[in-house]
């Protein structure tokens, strides 16, 4: 299923592009983004062929933090209209909680969710199965994004906790000055920690007037969209997998539904519970194979395999390669198995 974003996204990647050398509107055309719509932010982008951008300008730019280097250079305004509603909110817990539940009127491509921690909020972040396993430049771009609007509401703040499944640069000096030293690389999740004293600060430009105005314009646009089902128990299997194993039940117990009415609802996106597992943990695998430090063992562990030869069966079936292969072929880090 092909994945959709405003174009809006790519504000301030063509003067990057041009401050470490490159060029453009060659950098577009090679990833298959149509220069057409860089005219208007409203207009359509797919999400794999952004996704794809980001990692060829990374790699022809020798730029290992071009999606990190970019986020100081968007702003709220990239989720188009929505940026009114985020920018009225009360107070930064209220707009974190209105981007999380509003979001997939931005894109289906991505998940967005928040889970509690001790001392505040883990915003989390995933690409969905369906856009692909590259994920490094986006991820960053997200974090960088976010980081740059806290810092609207308290220019100091740097999050005390940032966890993401790909592996580490060789040079750590953008990620510190813009995400902080408290990093956690080849991680079970994309997640940043807003703390309770952020999320309290008040939205600089709140306006109760027009959020609550825009707030049920969204949440009606938000319950008409379709596949809000599948989004659901992708992002579920994503969040619980490395913890547990999960199946149908657990599933349906989870998001309060019977097994029956999931299964009906998952077949008529034209999958099932056992498929969307698979298709995630495929995904993840080749994500944490291209991406990540960790060991091909390791990697069962977090996925549920019962040992490194389930795994390697698995992606046998599934993409027709080794492990090794996957590992071998990638262009990122090339740690031992």
């Amino acid at each position: 299923m092909v994945q959709w974003v405003r174009s809006g996204v790519m504000e301030g990647a063509s003067g990057l592009v041009a401050e470490l050398g490159g060029d453009f509107r060659t950098l577009a055309r090679a990833a298959g983004v149509p220069l057409s719509p860089m005219t208007n932010p409203d207009l359509p982008m797919r999400v794999d062929r952004f996704v794809a951008f980001l990692e060829l300008a990374s790699s022809q730019l020798a730029a290992p933090s071009f999606g990190l280097q970019l986020g100081p250079r968007q702003s709220l305004s990239l989720f188009g209209p929505m940026a009114s509603l985020l920018g009225s909110a009360a107070t930064v817990r209220d707009m974190i909680l209105d981007l999380v539940d509003f979001f997939p009127v931005h894109t289906q491509g991505t998940i967005v969710g928040l889970e509690p921690a001790d001392e505040g909020l883990l915003l989390t972040y995933e690409l969905t199965a369906d856009v692909g396993s590259q994920q490094r430049q986006v991820i960053e771009l997200g974090f960088s994004v976010i980081a740059r609007e806290m810092r609207r509401h308290d220019p100091v703040w740097l999050p005390k906790l940032v966890s993401m499944r790909h592996g580490p640069p060789t040079n750590l000096t953008v990620h510190h000055r813009l995400l902080g030293h408290r990093i956690l690389f080849n991680a079970d999740r994309n997640a940043l920690l807003l703390d309770d004293q952020l999320l309290a600060r008040p939205v600089i430009g709140a306006d109760p007037t027009i959020h609550q105005h825009l707030a049920a314009l969204y949440g009606s646009a938000a319950k008409s969209l379709d596949g809000q089902e599948l989004r659901k128990t992708e992002a579920l299997i994503r969040a619980l997998l490395p913890f547990a194993p999960i199946d149908l039940a657990l599933a349906a117990r989870l998001l309060r539904t019977s097994r029956r009415t999931l299964q009906r609802r998952l077949a008529a996106k034209g999958t099932s519970f056992d498929d969307l597992r698979a298709k995630v943990r495929a995904s993840l695998a080749t994500l944490y194979l291209r991406e990540s430090s960790l060991s091909v063992g390791e990697i069962a562990e977090i996925l549920q395999f019962s040992e490194t030869s389930a795994l390697s069966r698995f992606m046998k079936r599934t993409s027709g390669q080794s492990p090794r292969i996957i590992r071998k072929e990638s262009a990122g880090p090339h740690p031992a198995a």
